[in-house]
């Protein structure tokens, strides 16, 4: 029987778990959270018509009036994404049933 001196070592289980401290670094339950992408897509058209409402307005090609109109449906189309990212997921208000206090 002989062995070679330059045996492969394979991982054990170690790695993971490891992986598995890592994923759950945002949350409890061991799934990552992430931004839902109607939110996040709501928040970049977002940004984009302020900057070319703010651009405009500078070169004065749009009236201050209307600079402050798309400021304030800019503002509801935040509001909108942040319903739509901290909503509950079970479409009900208040705590889910499988949270209870001791």
């Amino acid at each position: 029987m002989s062995r070679k001196k330059y045996k492969k070592r394979h991982p054990q289980g170690k790695r993971s778990t490891a992986a598995a401290v890592q994923e759950s670094e945002f949350s409890t339950d061991g799934k990552r959270k992430r931004m839902n992408p109607a939110a996040r897509n709501i928040l970049l058209v977002t940004l984009v018509i302020l900057a070319a409402s703010q651009m405009l307005y500078q070169g004065e090609m749009i009236t201050e009036m209307a600079a402050n109109i798309v400021t304030g449906l800019a503002l509801v189309l935040v509001v909108a994404a942040l319903w739509l990212q901290f909503r509950s997921p079970t479409g009900q208000g208040g705590t889910p049933k499988h949270t209870r206090l001791r």
